[in-house]
């Protein structure tokens, strides 16, 4: 069973049981909700009492309702707004934006996070219909602990191109 699958299932039964805890789910209702959760664990292969599972399969500190929260923000972005059309750069500004980018990416080799979002941001004043520099200053910032800003670029990322899939994957 693919580790993923099992991530999600495990994410889906913290999910249930927090439901259950928090008081989301009636009374009535807990008993088949725990069936279930017990059915869907075992179906899966995932055993949420078994800690080393739980630490290989844990997500956090995300939380599914969290990622499914930003998951429909930006989908709302994308269909609410399509991307605004910049005109479009020059070819030396385009190739002035790739040596920042080139720099930006040598700067994250290092562990230089700052540095590499300078570089990134310039790449992007230069070519702000690249997704590429907004998906690389996501991952800078994700690198030196900054989520929200990591956040809002990979969506900025999907907003100029919706098709490019690691942008959603830098939403975790």
């Amino acid at each position: 069973m693919a580790d993923k699958k099992q991530q999600l299932v495990l994410s889906i039964i913290d999910f249930l049981n927090q439901s259950i805890d928090d008081g989301t789910v009636k009374q009535d209702d807990r008993e088949g909700l725990e069936v279930a959760i017990q059915c869907i664990g075992e179906a899966f292969g995932v055993d949420p009492s078994d800690d080393k599972q739980r630490e290989r399969l844990n997500i956090k500190p995300a939380k599914l309702q969290t990622i499914f929260d930003v998951f429909l923000k930006t989908r709302d972005k994308v269909v609410a707004s399509p991307a605004s059309t910049p005109s479009a750069p020059s070819a030396d500004a385009k190739a002035k934006a790739e040596k920042h980018k080139q720099t930006g990416n040598t700067h994250m080799t290092v562990k230089k996070y700052d540095e590499a979002i300078d570089a990134y941001t310039k790449a992007i004043a230069l070519d702000s219909a690249n997704p590429v520099y907004y998906s690389n200053r996501a991952a800078a910032y994700a690198s030196k602990g900054d989520h929200a800003s990591a956040i809002l670029d990979s969506e900025k990322a999907i907003e100029v191109d919706p098709k490019f899939v690691k942008a959603y994957s830098r939403l975790g």
